[in-house]
């Protein structure tokens, strides 16, 4: 069973999407938007109770933050069930299984936690509300908000940590989700201060409206591509996946690293550019910068390779600022956090001081 083309008003591309202004806030009722995210989230997932088990392979381009190209390869998904899944990944640099079970989920014998744009490729296909296992624990609060593009106005929604100092926090600042007028499939996913996954050529497989082009990107740069050459019915095995012996259990959740144990282990960092903060001035020429009082802290997600896997904002007393702040530490590269001899994924939080002077960050580094 082939996925069924479905004619979509809207071709979504990065260029148009980095042209776009910031979002503007809409009126909120939060129970009616987790409601309408719920409901894009059922119309736009193939990985909910009561499907058919299925295969996709998806081929894949990925680049770094610069743009340049470090590989094509692909991933593939056979799907028995939500707690029954099985991937397979063959990149020049990340090669092997994964199996994703109700016990936990096994990979393949030194192969660790997607990197993030692949994991932003598949996640966006397979479940696009991913993201909100990262949110466990946090309290957030349905936001909604609109984003014009080329004349058409997505209807957004973005679950985010209250922020009693900063009104109407740009779209992206924490995970928001975005469909076309008068239609349930999710064509947008913001996360990380801007980091886009747009859904293009959307099809309807299994009665769920699933994507056939995904582009990741910032800025109007992109990070990584992928097409789906297939996805059926056929192909599936009869039992559910079982991890063999040559499968390592991955940790059931990152290590939490506390104090300044995670800066400890950088081992490249980019300051935040608070420059055009500083330079702000109030309505009589009076630099504000100073007034700004709290540090912005970023939590990050840091996987066994010691790559950046995600990053959330626990407070920030200006959006430019915080916005600084999420473009450095996206770049920042940790050494592997060893436990009992094996590389672990860990979490831990940032603070930067808005106001620290050239020397102070200097001392930092």
């Amino acid at each position: 069973m082939k996925a069924r083309a479905v004619l979509c008003c809207l071709a979504v591309s990065l260029a148009l999407l980095a042209a776009a202004p910031r979002a503007r806030a809409a009126k909120d009722n939060p129970a009616e938007l987790q409601a309408t995210l719920k409901k894009a989230a059922d119309a736009s997932s193939p990985s909910t109770d009561g499907l058919k088990p299925w295969h996709m392979k998806m081929s894949a381009q990925l680049y770094d933050w610069k743009g340049t190209s470090t590989g094509t390869g692909t991933i593939e998904e056979w799907w028995m069930a939500p707690n029954n899944q099985k991937r397979v990944f063959a990149f020049p640099d990340y090669n092997g299984t994964e199996l994703i079970t109700a016990d936990g989920v096994y990979r393949s014998a030194g192969l660790v936690s997607e990197p993030l744009f692949v994991a932003d490729l598949i996640d966006q296909f397979v479940n696009p509300l991913a993201a909100q296992d990262k949110l466990a624990g946090m309290k957030t609060v349905a936001t909604a908000r609109t984003m014009d593009l080329s004349g058409t106005t997505l209807s957004c929604v973005m679950l985010l940590k209250p922020n009693s100092r900063v009104e109407n926090i740009p779209i992206g600042f924490y995970p928001s989700w975005c469909t076309e007028p008068g239609k349930s499939a999710i064509r947008i996913f913001v996360d990380n201060g801007g980091i886009a996954v747009v859904r293009n050529q959307i099809s309807a497989f299994q009665s769920k409206d699933v994507p056939m082009e995904l582009m990741v990107g910032l800025n109007g740069a992109t990070l990584a591509s992928g097409r789906v050459v297939d996805i059926s019915l056929d192909g599936m095995p009869a039992a559910p996946f079982t991890p063999d012996a040559a499968m390592t259990k991955a940790p059931p959740r990152p290590v939490e690293l506390k104090g300044k144990k995670l800066e400890s282990l950088a081992a490249k960092r980019t300051e935040p550019d608070f420059s055009l903060v500083r330079q702000k001035t109030g309505p009589f020429g009076q630099p504000t910068s100073g007034m700004l009082q709290g540090d912005v802290e970023a939590r990050l997600w840091v996987g066994e390779d010691g790559q950046v896997r995600d990053v959330r904002l626990e407070s920030f007393p200006d959006a430019d600022a915080a916005q600084a702040v999420l473009n450095a530490v996206r770049q920042w590269t940790f050494h592997p956090y060893m436990v009992e001899g094996r590389a672990v994924p860990v979490t831990g939080t940032l603070d930067f001081p808005i106001n620290s002077t050239d020397y102070d960050r200097q001392v930092r580094r």
